[in-house]
């Protein structure tokens, strides 16, 4: 099953989804590299980093994935 062959409205979703889950890796990368609130040093001083990395990096994404679809839902322009 190809993205191609799916209805307009959930490409439309996905697409939205994947631009709030890009955001979200940038922004937790941006808090790694300013080590904001000493969390890049919390992180890296576990012994399961890429644990934390992870579940860190899924919700974040999962909020900003959230949140754009939301956006992208709200400014929809009705022709109707």
């Amino acid at each position: 099953m190809s993205l191609s062959s799916l209805p307009i409205l959930v490409r439309f979703l996905i697409r939205h989804a994947a631009i709030g889950f890009g955001l979200a890796i940038v922004f937790v990368g941006l808090l790694l590299v300013f080590d904001i609130g000493g969390i890049a040093t919390l992180i890296f001083a576990s012994s399961s980093a890429a644990l934390a990395l992870a579940v860190l990096t899924f919700s974040v994404g999962l909020t900003f994935s959230s949140v754009q679809m939301g956006f992208a839902v709200m400014f929809l322009r009705d022709d109707g």
